[in-house]
């Protein structure tokens, strides 16, 4: 068999061990600045507005809660309470685990954390929180939000928020601070129709007064909820609330469940500060369709 040629150059020789250390760089961890390599979901815009007002990204981080409930009644009562109960609880205990895990991780707070219900059947509803942990690295204290020390912090001085880190950057720059999320949950019965409006046979169109009376208490219940739970952080409003209502109607059960979820902010220690129009330009790849002609 005649030799494969020799490379002029000797690259042919050189490749091999160039390889080897190509993928011994691949394998070694990164460290960035702050000597940790972090994971976050943030978008690279994302990323660079964050530090741009002093936050690093630290880890991503979860919570997780369940509960279940015996949904059947048909007028306002104990049960509901209970209904009501049931869900808050299991945001309780995801909003907890999102705290556990922020803690472990030295961070200050979590942003643009995403909220997710799944029911799964008996009744049972899991809430799921995701985020990235962040950690403040301003030195300058113009902002009130409380900069804990990297371990051991109070959960009082930590921050949650569902704004995204575009929204929290213009939050940030204006003199404000997350104070955390907040939450407000409700579920209110009402009478079951007649036997000629289940089956569709009334002949003129009707509202359902009972259901329409139901869906506005049970917002006025969640709200005053979320109010008092703001006002529990010594907040001064809440942003971006984002109501999920679902009316039930089955042969034993007839209400209407809320569920309010939204960001409590404290201002800064002076008045709201003035922003100059900056350009953001999104450093990510637009979706496919842009390129799409009409």
């Amino acid at each position: 068999m005649t030799p494969p040629p020799e490379s002029p150059t000797g690259a042919g020789s050189q490749r091999a061990p160039d390889i080897a250390e190509a993928l011994d760089a691949l394998r070694a961890p990164f460290h960035s600045e702050g000597g940790a390599t972090f994971l976050s979901d943030l978008t690279v815009g994302e990323l660079i507005l964050l530090e741009q007002i002093g936050f690093r990204p630290v880890e991503i981080v979860s919570g997780s809660g369940s509960a279940s409930w015996y949904p059947q009644f048909t007028t306002a009562g104990p049960e509901g309470q209970m209904w009501g109960s049931a869900i808050a609880s299991a945001i309780a205990e995801a909003r907890a685990g999102i705290y556990s895990e922020v803690t472990q991780f030295g961070a200050n707070g979590v942003v643009a954390m995403r909220i997710e219900f799944e029911r799964e059947p008996a009744n049972q509803l899991t809430c799921t929180m995701l985020g990235t942990a962040v950690r403040d690295e301003r030195h300058d204290g113009s902002i009130s939000t409380k900069s804990p020390g990297p371990r051991g912090h109070d959960r009082t001085q930590l921050f949650t928020t569902n704004l995204s880190a575009r929204d929290f950057h213009l939050l940030t720059r204006a003199g404000y601070g997350a104070a955390g999320i907040v939450m407000g949950v409700s579920v209110v019965g009402f009478g079951a129709r007649s036997a000629a409006q289940s089956l569709g046979l009334a002949r003129e169109n009707f509202e359902l007064e009972g259901q329409t009376n139901a869906l506005y208490s049970a917002r006025e219940q969640a709200m005053g909820m979320m109010e008092r739970e703001a006002a529990s952080l010594g907040a001064d409003g809440v942003v971006s609330v984002n109501l999920s209502e679902r009316p039930i109607n089955t042969m034993l059960t007839h209400a209407v469940e809320l569920v309010a979820i939204g960001t409590a902010v404290r201002r800064g220690a002076g008045r709201h500060r003035s922003l100059d129009p900056h350009l953001q330009l999104a450093l990510n790849d637009p979706a496919p369709e842009t390129f799409v002609s009409g």
